[in-house]
């Protein structure tokens, strides 16, 4: 590196400064290539800016409107996007979209200039804001929102106004680019940071963070209310209803830390609230290992309850209440009301759907289901019915169809 015609280690903003590049030819540089840390080896064909134009301009911007754009030592053509109205006067200020023809690196901040559509008069300027602008959904209020966080980066350093229009986290490699800084030295201090593969990270605000251990309380409590027989939703099954969008690697720190902190508790693979837990008295424990074999015995067509109560002599009601508490156990299935399963059998009817599945492309049709099970067709469509219930498939135009991202029946 030179510097003002000197050897120099560095180059600084404002330096005039040459390169001697060894290993590539001259002729394959172009003006207007960059030369760049590889962290922000990253090019965009959408740059999402604040644009004026000048008083004198004599021109009035609509959208699509094509300029001629020279940022740096490039020159490209771009059309604008307006975000903020349907058009941009002399004189005034908006926030665009420039989209160009092929990517173009650029930072936040970078300044750059404007020419009319037939480049022979210059119209005005402005800044980069972000330079991943979106393809669509660019003037969602979500988005705006965004740039206008930026735009306090760009004014004051800090990067809470980013980290907090980030619900779901923000990219250590893409905060740093966007800030030009090492993020560890920038963060706030109630910043979470989830480590992901390929020496990257996500960022995550304490605000956002807090928010998304209270969701996942609330649809605990939620789940807990609708279905108190069940002992709770797995991982997966509990983040398709809370936050479906987020990282895999968040959802488990997020995890891991509620339950650390005691805000819910894990039961082998169910997650429930603490006050969900169930314990058995003697008596009771006494009549599970009574009732527990019958209905292990019945496999796919297990006793109803009020066959229970009745061949063992018992009200109804004490055996659907031991019924319940083994189902938040783990130890049976609530299929419909007043018929539970073993587990092994749900287990062994989870494996054949599975099977099925892999056999129609994930997908499973009643009718087969009934025949390789030998049970009647209500009683099939009841138990595909439970697989949907507990996330282990989804029901879409009369097919169930397994959910790829589910471990359910792993879990069993």
């Amino acid at each position: 590196i030179h510097a003002q015609n000197r050897a120099a280690p560095s180059g600084r903003a404002g330096e005039r400064c040459a390169l001697n590049l060894a290993g590539i030819e001259k002729d394959a540089i172009d003006r207007g290539d960059w030369i760049v840390d590889p962290r922000l080896a990253r090019a965009s064909e959408r740059i999402d800016a604040t644009l004026s134009l000048l008083p004198d301009a004599a021109v009035t911007l609509q959208h699509w409107a094509p300029l001629h754009v020279h940022l740096g030592t490039q020159h490209q053509v771009a059309h604008v996007a307006l975000l903020d109205g349907e058009s941009l006067g002399s004189g005034q200020t908006a926030r665009a979209q420039l989209v160009f023809e092929r990517p173009l690196c650029a930072v936040p901040g970078d300044r750059f200039i404007v020419r009319n559509a037939q480049a022979n008069r210059t119209i005005g300027g402005g800044h980069v804001l972000d330079p991943f602008g979106p393809a669509r959904k660019r003037r969602t209020p979500e988005r705006l929102a965004w740039l206008d966080a930026m735009q306090t980066m760009l004014d004051t350093g800090a990067l809470d106004a980013l980290l907090d229009r980030a619900p779901n986290g923000l990219l250590r490699s893409l905060l740093e680019h966007l800030s030009g800084l090492p993020a560890a030295a920038q963060l706030p201090a109630d910043t979470h940071v989830v480590t992901l593969s390929g020496d990257d990270a996500l960022l995550v605000a304490g605000t956002a963070w807090r928010a998304l251990s209270a969701r996942l309380i609330a649809t605990l409590e939620q789940f807990h209310a609708r279905s108190p027989d069940e002992q709770g939703p797995d991982s997966s099954r509990l983040r398709r209803m809370v936050a479906p969008l987020v990282d895999d690697a968040l959802w488990r720190a997020l995890i891991d830390d509620t339950s650390s902190r005691g805000g819910i508790v894990r039961s082998g693979p169910w997650l429930h609230l603490p006050g969900h837990a169930v314990t058995l008295d003697d008596a009771e424990q006494a009549l599970a290992g009574v009732l527990l074999p019958v209905v292990k015995t019945g496999r796919f067509d297990p006793p109803w309850i009020r066959d229970l109560a009745a061949a063992h002599g018992l009200p109804e009601e004490r055996v659907r209440k031991l019924m319940r508490k083994l189902a938040r156990q783990g130890e049976v299935f609530q299929v419909v009301r007043d018929l539970f399963y073993h587990r092994e059998a749900i287990r062994e009817l989870a494996a054949i759907a599975a099977l099925e599945a892999r056999k129609n492309d994930g997908k499973i049709a009643a009718a087969p289901f009934r025949d390789v099970t030998a049970l009647g067709r209500k009683r099939a469509i009841q138990v595909l019915e439970f697989f949907d219930r507990v996330g282990y498939t989804r029901f879409h135009r009369d097919l169930h169809v397994m959910r790829t991202d589910s471990r359910w029946l792993d879990l069993l």
